[in-house]
């Protein structure tokens, strides 16, 4: 089987990448000219490297002749990082611009699957745990385009009777993450044993170990003839807040660095839990993420500890 995965060479998709080498696919990924492979040194020799662009129509045609892929895993974005986003064109012209390109691209490809990546913003904030029915009202550009991604891959899977399912991903974290996300820095400090700047311990977010996300994708991508068109959550539905996450990996690491709160303001959409509701998505699917928070903290300490150069 062939598979081509968009954000490959990112976080999340080279742990993807990773896990369909080692299942035995055929894996092409979309990169750019200016694209770091750090991340996929161990499996670059055995994954076909394709140049192009999800706002160039013409490259996307060119690199579906060439891979004719069997599955596609759609998780290139703009960059958002430490609840800092990319310039408002940049999430327009790659969000949601992107996936129609790469959806048109796709349209003389007889696909098993399409899976895409969708974003927990897509929600109105709530006190309760966001569900996949409740009508979407995101508070900011970033999760509008995500929005409007999600919905046109809905569409396909409408109109033109296409396997397409979206994935609506809620904190994932684990080994090569990048350094000024929150795992990762409270990790680092924790390990050089300097104090740890952050915001308030309260905030409230739903964490899925990056194994457990990779196994998600995997199974929608099997189930996606079954599913096409639905959307599901891909949390945990577990509440942790960021002192349980701090308090955690200052054990782990037997660490003596001092969390000094309230350093910074943190964003608004910081006032209200991100959980997801997972009732679909286990009455769906069998997938259940089985790391718990402490296994994955652990996993993520004992990587950063002989993290390779970048």
């Amino acid at each position: 089987m062939t598979a081509l995965v968009t954000g490959g060479t990112g976080f999340l998709g080279s742990h993807l990448v990773r896990r369909l080498v080692r299942d035995g696919y055929e894996v092409h990924v979309l990169v750019r000219n200016q694209s770091n492979f750090w991340r996929l040194q161990d499996v670059r020799s055995q994954i076909q490297c394709h140049t192009g662009a999800l706002e160039d129509p013409e490259s996307l045609r060119t690199v579906m002749a060439a891979a004719r892929p069997d599955f596609i895993f759609h998780l290139a974005s703009a960059t958002v990082v430490a609840g800092s986003a990319a310039a408002s064109e940049e999430l327009v012209r790659v969000n949601l611009g992107g996936i129609v390109n790469l959806l048109d691209a796709c349209a003389g490809v007889n696909y098993s699957a399409f899976v895409t990546a969708g974003d927990s913003f897509e929600y109105a904030p709530s006190t309760a745990p966001l569900v996949e029915t409740s009508f979407p009202q995101p508070i900011n550009l970033h999760g509008i385009t995500k929005l409007g991604s999600t919905l046109y891959a809905q569409s396909i899977a409408a109109t033109q009777h296409r396997p397409v399912v979206a994935l609506r991903l809620f904190s994932t974290y684990g080994p090569f993450d990048h350094p000024r996300r929150l795992v990762p820095r409270v990790i680092a400090g924790a390990l050089s044993g300097q104090p740890l700047s952050l915001s308030r311990p309260g905030i409230v977010r739903d964490w899925v170990f990056v194994d457990d996300m990779v196994d998600l994708f995997v199974q929608a991508a099997q189930n996606a003839g079954r599913l096409a068109g639905r959307v599901f959550n891909a949390g945990s539905g577990i509440a942790v807040d960021l002192g349980e996450i701090v308090d955690t990996v200052l054990r782990l690491t037997g660490s003596s660095a001092q969390p000094q709160w309230g350093v910074f303001q943190a964003p608004e959409h910081d006032d209200h839990p991100w959980v997801a509701d997972t009732t679909q998505t286990f009455e769906q699917l069998a997938w259940r993420p089985t790391t718990s928070l402490e296994e994955g903290l652990q996993a993520t300490i004992e990587w950063t500890r002989g993290r390779p150069a970048t």
